[in-house]
């Protein structure tokens, strides 16, 4: 880390982050971001020298697992040679929630500019990895600008973006501008809101104040829970939308695709986990979605009662991912790793380890690779010694995806980074993965660029 923090100082004036928040720098300045339309236009250097200055302090624990070195290594250089400047906005759109009412929702629209021309480029849908706190939906990013290490995917937004590309990152429902829970790994809720994050989006590129067009290719990107929503994405797009929406390539990293199979097997583990609120936060998620069809996943249902009446409330958006895990047990200093299936009840443990139970169905209905085909171009690129969403999610896809006829189509790459085995609670190989994977998927869809 030190020597990253060195190598930027040297290279670059640390003063330009200044500039970040300085009149003349957005459209609009004094303008609150809340507002669509509301721009804020970024140099990269200048981008770049702000994610050295936010380094300097010390990261919230609940994202402190992202290893910014690899940054460096990976998107550090793209910053300070890009093509283009960055123009941000929020997007306020229109979309459906999970339980079938209408929803505003919100994202984050960055587009590359130039004072000499106006590029036409690709779309790329970036799908955001597992947060419950909405203080780090891409969106919020535009309030909090000074702090850009809190904002990860953000930040590869941004140096892809600088290169040519429209990236798009949706907040989800529950998430950004939108109250309430989040329908977290719900693929076919998630999917429509992505789809309908790309209308609002494809909307504004192509309106007479957009500093680009765009030359309809259409790209897909995410990593984890964002590698999912991907995935379900993709399908939404294929199964739904083809004569609206042709997709180029997807990119679905290092997701949990296999919830019925994989991911099942990690709730029922009797290991340890480094982040055991995946496991409520399922459990709340689909409590929120199937609420009218089933009283399985209620608190009351699934969690002992020292749990149910504490930890699902904090899925409200207001507790950052270690609070949640503290709650269910765990303890950072000293450490003290928790069995996450330890907070269920056994009614609901045995309904969990039936395969042919109700439970279990729900699950099976949201595996992101079921029920499809794929016909365009996908890569999947997992760590396989990742230890919260095993590589194993992704084999299963592409085995699926294989046996079906579609082997052209899909390829597997497993992650070949070392990563060092750490004690730490707050360092895992998923997330300290996170950047070179994301480098390598989007480098596969330049591939594909024009």
């Amino acid at each position: 880390m030190n020597r990253f923090r060195r190598m930027i100082r040297g290279t670059l004036i640390l003063t330009v982050a200044v500039s970040l928040l300085l009149p003349g720098c957005s459209s609009n300045s004094g303008t609150s971001s809340n507002q669509q339309g509301f721009v804020v236009n970024l140099d990269p250097v200048a981008l770049l020298a702000s994610i050295n200055s936010s380094l300097l302090n010390p990261l919230p624990r609940s994202i402190g697992g992202w290893e910014w070195q690899r940054f460096a290594t990976a998107f550090g250089t793209i910053l300070t040679t890009s093509t283009y400047g960055l123009s941000l906005q929020k997007v306020s759109y229109q979309s459906t929630g999970a339980d079938g009412t209408p929803r505003t929702l919100s994202g984050l629209l960055i587009l590359p500019r130039s004072a000499s021309t106006r590029p036409s480029v690709p779309i790329l849908m970036f799908q955001h990895g597992t947060e419950p706190y909405r203080q780090f939906s891409p969106s919020r990013y535009l309030e909090n600008q000074l702090r850009p290490t809190d904002y990860p995917e953000v930040m590869v937004a941004a140096a892809i973006a600088a290169t040519g590309y429209a990236v798009a990152l949706t907040d989800y429902e529950g998430l950004g501008d939108s109250t309430g829970p989040q329908p977290y790994v719900h693929g076919a809720s998630l999917a429509r809101q992505v789809v309908d994050m790309l209308r609002a989006s494809r909307s504004i590129i192509t309106g007479s104040a957009s500093p680009c067009t765009w030359n309809n290719q259409l790209f897909l990107m995410g990593y984890s829970e964002g590698g999912y929503v991907t995935m379900a994405t993709t399908r939404e797009l294929q199964l739904n939308h083809a004569t609206e929406f042709t997709v180029t390539a997807s990119a679905p990293l290092s997701g949990p695709h296999d919830l019925s199979g994989v991911m099942r097997g990690v709730m029922l583990a009797d290991t340890t986990s480094k982040a055991p609120y995946f496991l409520p936060f399922v459990l709340t998620s689909y409590n929120y979605v199937y609420s009218g069809q089933t009283a399985l996943f209620t608190p009351a249902s699934t969690m002992l009662p020292a749990f149910a009446g504490t930890v699902p409330p904090l899925f409200d958006g207001n507790s950052p991912s270690d609070k949640i895990s503290e709650a269910m047990g765990m303890s950072y200093s000293p450490t003290q790793l928790i069995v996450p299936k330890s907070t269920l009840t056994s009614q609901f443990l045995g309904q969990l380890a039936d395969s042919t139970s109700p439970v279990v169905n729900f699950l099976r209905e949201n595996d992101s690779y079921r029920g499809w085909t794929p016909s365009v171009p996908i890569r999947m690129v997992h760590h396989g010694d990742d230890e919260l969403v095993p590589f194993a999610n992704s084999q299963v896809a592409f085995n699926s995806f294989s046996t079906a006829g579609a082997k052209r189509h899909v390829t597997l790459v497993r992650e070949a980074t070392t990563i060092p085995l750490s004690s730490d609670p707050v360092m895992t190989t998923h997330l300290s993965a996170a950047f070179p994977i994301l480098f390598n998927g989007w480098q596969w869809l330049e591939t594909f660029k024009r």
